[in-house]
């Protein structure tokens, strides 16, 4: 289930809120403007994909790094914050001020609805 959460909330922050991340830059940059449909599904499917390999990766180190809880999050959060400054391209401050946000966001949401609860005695 920590997929297809990781998927909803990369559609919804990741894919909406890096198009319009891409629709600031592009206005700050080129002056382009406009969207086009073909753009908008592509940045919102990759969110999704993006979401859900994030929740892949919360899923395999609550496996493997079960009894140590720091280094869940620890692996967890370099992961997350590795794969996203290596897919912008390029890397400047602009782009990590209006991407890096939307990731944390996802990834905190992520962590709250994915977490276990401790279920009431019967």
């Amino acid at each position: 289930m920590t997929v297809v959460y990781g998927a909803a909330l990369g559609t919804l922050i990741l894919g909406v809120g890096g198009r319009l991340a891409m629709r600031v830059i592009s206005m700050a940059t080129s002056g382009a403007t406009g969207f086009s449909f073909g753009g908008t599904l592509t940045v919102v499917f990759l969110g999704a994909a993006s979401g859900g390999a994030a929740g892949a990766i919360l899923s395999v180190t609550r496996a493997f790094l079960c009894r140590w809880p720091a280094a869940q999050a620890i692996t967890f959060w370099l992961l997350l914050v590795a794969i996203t400054l290596r897919g912008l391209r390029p890397l400047d401050t602009l782009r990590v001020a209006l991407f890096l946000p939307l990731v944390v966001l996802m990834g905190i949401l992520l962590q709250i609805v994915t977490r276990e609860r401790p279920t009431a005695p019967a």
